[in-house]
């Protein structure tokens, strides 16, 4: 399945850039991630890191909604993300990537984020709620564009 949105952002690509590749800046704009952590590397083509799950239950535990993903390519204008977990919300998907670009747009930049994923066939019903909640990608990119912004 692949689900896509884009937003212009009013600063250059170069400064969004900036900001994405700063994993500590996901959960300014990501609903769900709480925090995150690296595990190894530096950013860049290898780099691995952790998110973890946002809660506003005092009692949930953030590592159940842990995500483990490894930066697969990166680019000046682009860069992919693949999904390295299988536990917890990574379990219900056999391959997962998010594609970001960058281009010059007039004002500032377009992003375009692409999610491509494969469920695991226990969970191939899932693929239609899935499509339903694909303004999830356009919600989180107008939170990434509200926090470079500083809107």
């Amino acid at each position: 399945m692949r689900l896509e949105s884009s937003i212009v952002i009013r600063r250059a690509p170069e400064e969004v850039a900036r900001f994405l590749a700063d994993i500590a800046n996901i959960q300014k704009w990501d609903r769900g991630v709480g925090s995150t952590r690296a595990i190894s590397g530096s950013p860049g083509v290898g780099f691995e890191f952790d998110t973890l799950g946002r809660s506003d239950s005092p009692s949930a535990k953030p590592e159940k909604a842990r995500m483990t993903y490894r930066i697969i390519r990166a680019e000046a204008d682009s860069c992919t993300i693949a999904l390295t977990s299988s536990s917890g919300n990574a379990r219900f998907f056999k391959t997962a990537q998010w594609h970001f670009h960058l281009s010059s747009s007039p004002g500032g930049s377009l992003l375009t984020c692409c999610a491509d994923f494969t469920l695991r066939l226990r969970y191939i019903l899932l693929a239609p709620v899935l499509y339903l909640k694909r303004s999830a990608i356009q919600m989180d990119l107008e939170g990434l564009k509200r926090a470079i912004e500083g809107n």
